[in-house]
């Protein structure tokens, strides 16, 4: 099983887009393994995926939440190279998945609270579970570093990191709020520019007192699909903007899309996504949380200079907003 992982980690990104990288956009030199579980969340199984180094220990754990209506574990391409590099990465299946038969073209709005309140839940649960997941699993035991979390998250996904991180919401109809008394979190990863999504303000992460990246692109969700919305309103943000605000790394790639061309999301991914957009995020995205949960200088040096363009041709961006 395990040389078969590593196979496919070869597979995913081909050897010609690795060379024009940024960082680290190859896959580590820890041999990766997975174990799908479940755990009781008040009535109802939470399924997860974790991803983890096979060897050794202890790493920063990541906490993965997927996008609205996709496939539980559906992305390996980040979740499993960060594993290379020695992280714990875990996916929960929101409620919300495809995989446990949820339509979100079906999806009524006056749901939506709802679902993202169980989305939050869901990422503080995670937490709590991990001491039992150490035991209940021994390929697990003496790897998962509970000092060191990460909140990360693509598209709805990255609004529930936000929320599991301090963000504030309130519907400008119902006047209620969505937020979480979860503060344990030590960084946080956004796969997609939550403010892009028409449900939201602009640069929602800027209230967020914690490390962050940002990632998007040309064709992300706010120019694809933000007039077909079902949503009919934008939340509110109830937080005031952070002085003087911690780092915070934005990551644009030029031409691409809001899940990289089938990079994510589905299951399997798409046969013609696009390589290259996900050899720079790869690289990039691992390069903060090497600075920022294992403050490695080399890492926060390269996040901090100019070097991204000339490593990575004329696509990506890369700033401190």
């Amino acid at each position: 099983m395990i040389k078969k992982l590593i196979a496919l980690l070869s597979i995913l990104v081909p050897a010609s887009a690795l060379e024009a990288g940024p960082y680290k956009p190859d896959s580590g030199p820890l041999q990766v393994s997975f174990e799908q579980v479940s755990i009781d969340a008040g009535g109802r199984m939470l399924s997860m995926r974790i991803a983890f180094p096979t060897d050794g220990g202890m790493y920063p754990v990541v906490i993965l939440s997927h996008g609205g209506g996709c496939a539980g574990g559906s992305y390996q391409v980040v979740s499993d190279h960060w594993a290379s590099h020695g992280y714990m990465v875990i996916q929960p299946t929101h409620p919300d998945s495809v995989s446990v038969g949820f339509d979100m073209a079906a999806l009524d709005p006056r749901q939506m609270e709802g679902i993202v309140g169980q989305r939050v839940e869901d990422m503080s649960l995670v937490l709590d579970a991990l001491s039992d997941l150490e035991t209940m699993f021994p390929s697990l035991a003496g790897k998962m570093d509970v000092e060191r979390l990460v909140a990360a998250g693509h598209s709805m996904g990255g609004a529930t990191a936000l929320l599991a991180t301090g963000l504030v919401l309130e519907n400008p109809f119902s006047k209620r709020k969505t937020a979480s008394s979860e503060d344990r979190y030590d960084a946080l990863l956004l796969l997609s520019e939550p403010g892009r999504n028409p449900t939201l303000p602009d640069e929602p992460w800027r209230s967020i007192d914690l490390p962050t990246f940002i990632y998007t692109g040309t064709n992300d969700y706010g120019s694809e699909s933000g007039e077909g919305s079902n949503i009919p309103f934008q939340y509110t943000i109830m937080n005031d903007k952070v002085e003087p605000p911690p780092p915070k790394h934005y990551l644009w790639v030029d031409d691409v899309n809001h899940d990289l061309s089938g990079a994510w999301c589905r299951d399997p991914l798409a046969s013609d996504y696009d390589v290259e957009a996900v050899a720079i995020l790869r690289g990039v995205s691992t390069a903060f949380l090497d600075a920022y949960t294992k403050r490695d200088q080399a890492a926060l040096d390269f996040l901090n200079t100019e070097a991204l363009p000339d490593a990575a041709g004329s696509r990506p961006t890369l700033s401190r907003p």
